[in-house]
């Protein structure tokens, strides 16, 4: 089983692309279905994984069809915390921390991560 969880500064971004972009919600929703099947199919943020006990990666290419498929910059980026029950394989959860329009800014925010996951909280 799969729990999915959205980190509060993810919620407020979503909502606020969500109202540019009408098909965000949809469309998220099927992302959802389709990660549950492999959570670690996306890039690994590997800088991060040698210190802390949860994987980070970040899906590049979110496709949302609200959005012009030739432009050049039509991709939506998110981060998420994925975190497996080692001794079983029958729960995990993903915690998605962060949602961005490749137009508002080039890279994930690092600072955000270490701030609400980091283990000594740094």
């Amino acid at each position: 089983m799969v729990h999915f969880l959205q980190h509060e500064e993810f919620t407020h971004e979503f909502k606020k692309l969500a109202k540019k972009r009408k098909t965000l919600a949809k469309d998220f929703e099927l992302f959802c279905k389709v990660l549950k099947m492999d959570p670690r199919q996306h890039i690994a943020i590997n800088w991060l994984w040698e210190s802390v006990e949860w994987k980070f990666y970040k899906v590049k290419k979110f496709v949302c069809r609200s959005i012009a498929k030739n432009s050049k910059n039509s991709w939506i980026r998110i981060i998420y915390r994925y975190m497996e029950d080692t001794e079983t394989i029958e729960f995990s959860e993903i915690t998605f921390i962060e949602i961005y329009h490749k137009n508002q800014k080039e890279n994930h925010d690092s600072q955000r991560i270490k701030k609400n996951f980091w283990k000594d909280g740094l």
